[in-house]
Order: C-alpha cells, then sequence, then structure tokens
C-alpha cells in the first residue's frame, strides 16, 4: 500500500471512531513520536561518546603541532598534513615493527585457537575424572590477572629446562608461543570457554553418524566438528589477534630486544625524541606531543579495524551462537 493510501485509510478510521477513540489514538500517537525522538537522541549521544576518542585520534593525527596551540582549532584543522603520520611511522620502524607484531601476533592465535578448540570440545562432549575441577581451573584463567603469574613465568623461561640442560629463552618469541601451544595463552580460558558452550549447541547426531561409519573422536572432531563451527573458530581467532595485539605487560615482561606495535607505543615519547632531535632529553610541550601520540595510536589500531570491519558479521554470528550472549 502506498503512502497516501495508508494516511486515507487512516482518515476513514478516525471517521468511524467517537471522540474518546480519537483522543487516546492521538496521545498513542504523540507519545509514539516522543519515543522515537527520545530514543534517536538518546543513540546518537551514546554513539557520539563512543566515537569520540577515534574522532579526536583521527582529528589530531593529520593537523600540524601547531595547531594543537591554536584556541580556535577544535575538530577541523587549518593546516592538514602527513608529516606527523610518517615520522611517527619512522620513530616505530613500523614496517619491521608491523613485522614482528604479525609474526607474533597471528602465529600465537593461530596455535591458540587449534589448543583451545580441542580443548572445549573435550569438555563438551567427553566425561572423565576430575571434568569439574579442571573446568574450574579454566575459568579461573579468565579471573586471574596476569601479574599474578608474571614472576613464576619469568622464571620459568629464565631457566627452561633441567639442570645443565636449561636454556634462556627470554627475548624469544617461545615464550609467547609455548604458553598458545598448550592452552595457557593471554586470556585462554575465555577462548576455551566459547568453543565448550558452542560445542555443546551442536547436535550429537552428528558425532553419533561420524562414528558409525567408522570415525574416531580425533577424526570426527576434524572431519565434522571443525567445518560445522568455522563462525566459533573465526570469533576466537579475532579475540586472540586483538588480545596479543594489544598486550604490553606480558611482552615487556619477556622481550627486550623485539618490537611490536604495543610495546613502540608504550615508548612512542622516547622513540620519536630520539628520531626527530637525537636527543631523549628534548622537552616538548605535552599538547605538541598529543599529534604524535594520537597517530602512534591510529597507525597501531588500524589493522585491527579494518579485519573486523571486514569481518564482523561472522564475528557477531560467531557470538551469538556460543551461547554466552542473551
Amino acid at each position: 500500500m502506498s503512502e497516501t493510501g495508508k494516511k486515507e485509510a487512516k482518515r476513514l478510521r478516525m471517521l468511524k471512531m467517537n471522540r474518546k477513540e480519537r483522543a487516546c489514538l492521538r496521545r498513542r500517537t504523540a507519545v509514539d513520536i516522543v519515543w522515537r525522538i527520545f530514543r534517536a537522541v538518546i543513540l546518537f549521544g551514546l554513539g557520539f561518546v563512543i566515537m569520540y576518542p577515534l574522532i579526536y585520534m583521527v582529528s589530531c593525527a593529520f593537523r600540524d603541532r601547531s595547531d594543537m596551540t591554536d584556541p580556535t582549532v577544535m575538530w577541523i584543522t587549518r593546516h592538514y598534513t602527513l608529516d606527523v603520520i610518517r615520522e611517527t611511522m619512522q620513530a616505530m620502524d613500523f614496517g619491521n615493527t608491523m613485522k614482528n607484531t604479525l609474526i607474533l601476533n597471528v602465529g600465537c592465535s593461530f596455535v591458540q585457537v587449534l589448543s583451545c578448540s580441542v580443548t572445549g570440545y573435550g569438555f563438551a562432549r567427553f566425561q572423565f575424572k576430575g571434568r569439574k575441577l579442571l573446568f574450574a581451573v579454566v575459568i579461573m584463567m579468565i579471573l586471574v590477572p596476569p601479574q599474578v603469574i608474571s614472576m613464576p613465568l619469568y622464571w620459568q623461561f629464565r631457566h627452561f629446562g633441567v639442570g645443565k640442560f636449561s636454556v634462556n629463552l627470554i627475548d624469544n618469541m617461545l615464550t609467547m608461543y609455548l604458553p598458545a601451544i598448550t592452552g595457557n595463552g593471554i586470556k585462554s580460558g575465555l577462548m576455551i570457554l566459547i568453543f565448550c558452550q558452542f560445542f555443546k549447541g551442536m547436535p550429537r547426531e552428528l558425532e553419533d553418524a561420524a562414528y558409525i561409519d567408522g570415525c574416531g573422536p580425533l577424526r570426527t572432531f576434524i572431519q565434522v566438528m571443525i567445518p560445522n563451527a568455522a563462525s566459533a573458530f573465526l570469533t576466537v581467532f579475532l579475540f586472540s589477534v586483538v588480545l596479543y595485539w594489544n598486550d604490553y605487560y606480558v611482552s615487556s615482561t619477556f622481550f627486550t630486544n623485539t618490537k611490536t606495535i604495543s610495546l613502540m607505543l608504550q615508548n612512542l615519547d622516547t622513540e620519536l625524541k630520539m628520531w626527530l632531535f637525537n636527543s631523549a632529553a628534548v622537552e616538548i610541550p605535552p599538547r605538541e606531543q598529543i599529534v604524535w601520540k594520537e597517530a602512534g595510536c591510529l597507525l597501531s589500531i588500524a589493522p585491527v579495524l579494518i579485519m573486523y570491519v571486514c569481518l564482523q558479521k561472522y564475528f557477531t554470528e560467531g557470538i551469538e551462537r556460543s551461547g554466552i550472549v542473551g
């Protein structure tokens, strides 16, 4: 029905109503309009609050540092420039830093997904002694902060091995890979929980059919469960990538020479002074430093934002099907 037809039908209905019914309809219409306006204002306000840091970051990253001391410049800069981005990339050694981060980040995320998927499947489908106790340990992995175990881990990797056969793994990527391989990486408990909830929601008939065809548990998991859990694997992989990408505490504990995005961003102030002025003792006005820091933040989050925009549909689907919401 066209808009004109709807209006005509509404007018005819109102002609058939009595006085009280027309007054009630008008009140309901007014309340509906007010509620729509109120909802739009609330959503716009919340959206602005959430997007404000990103908007300010983009605004500062492409402005000249002289605009930071100009009281007339708020959001729109007077002097657009790419020099700040270029200087920040050079100070961060962005090419090598990005390569190191991808090797560490994507590699650890990949092996963490594999180890956590096997663990989650075991908790979801198999009954064994101590299952509840071990699952409680998994939940504790979510709650216990990494600061609690950082010193024991550092000592373990500093003297990795037994007696004369111990080696020093500090500043070696194995300090991040080994926990990920064994299901003890960053927030592995959350990944295991997501997989466990997802596999619990899958019908057992799939596995029963595979067992009838002669598949064992491992082959059933690889050939039947993994293809049907693609959205959960993608969700956990995105979570893992973001957690490893943003991590600087664990990385700074084990790495002294290896450069990653988070570590370079943490030390961006010193790196910029050394690159621009060849001295870490140079004093730069705090407001002028903001342009470089915001540029560094923009460069750091840009790959993750692009990845999320491209995979948002599958990420949302995996969260819904995992059963950890709603």
